[in-house]
């Protein structure tokens, strides 16, 4: 359903990620864009918050466009700010220096990427019986509501039966798949909640941040005119 929405902004964040670079040549500050990144998502997640079952393509063109800001900028902020941390830290005057931060890095971004995904693949089945079950409260025997929609899809099923008992069972079958389309869809909504918070918690763990002595622009120029005078000797 979001298809033509992800292929598209594909390469919008191809061209973001050179704007993001040109931003940090010019002296931005690496934690001000992964700042910029996570609240981008943020108000991705919010705009997605209306979610409802009824939603096509067209109305992830804009969540899509600020989720797309929000990721370059914000993989862009961090990648900056692990390289001046490992500039700044002497990983890279060592091999050894380099392959331990190396490891460490790699070790938190695949941990991190992990506990993401298992938060998300135990939130949303919990919540998906959650819903099922407070909605299914509504829908009980005896309801003039349920009797009424269950008359009314066994009439116009009864024609295409075996009966009237297979009607019934056919409209039980619309009523329920119903139901559990419902209940997807509100926790969808709780789950672009739960990362609007966890984006919160990010902007405050950004904050939080030492600045670092020197920012990109500064740390290239400085490589620069370390390598020049080695180039000028014979």
């Amino acid at each position: 359903m979001i298809s033509p929405a992800v292929i598209w902004t594909a390469v919008f964040e191809l061209i973001l990620a050179f704007v993001g670079a040109l931003l940090l040549y010019k002296g931005i500050d690496s934690r001000l864009l992964m700042a910029i990144g996570f609240t981008a998502i943020a108000f991705a997640c919010l705009i997605n918050s209306n979610f409802t079952s009824v939603w096509a393509a067209d109305n992830y063109y804009r969540s899509e466009i600020l989720m797309a800001v929000g990721q370059s900028f914000a993989m862009l902020g961090l990648v900056a700010s692990l390289v001046l941390q490992a500039a700044f830290s002497g990983a890279i005057q060592a091999p050894q220096r380099a392959l331990t931060f190396s490891a460490f890095f790699h070790t938190v971004r695949l941990l991190g990427g992990q506990a993401g995904v298992a938060m998300m693949t135990h939130f949303i089945p919990k919540q998906e019986q959650l819903h099922s079950n407070l909605l299914g409260l509504h829908v009980q025997a005896g309801n003039w509501l349920t009797d009424a929609s269950l008359r009314g899809l066994a009439a116009a099923f009864v024609g295409r039966s075996n009966g009237l008992i297979a009607a019934t069972g056919r409209s039980l079958g619309v009523i329920d798949s119903k139901l559990r389309l419902q209940a997807y869809s509100l926790t969808v909504i709780d789950a672009t909640h739960l990362v609007v918070w966890t984006c919160i918690v990010m902007l405050f763990g950004t904050a939080l941040l030492r600045k670092s002595p020197m920012n990109v622009s500064q740390l290239s120029a400085q490589t620069e005119g370390s390598k020049s005078p080695r180039e000028g000797r014979p």
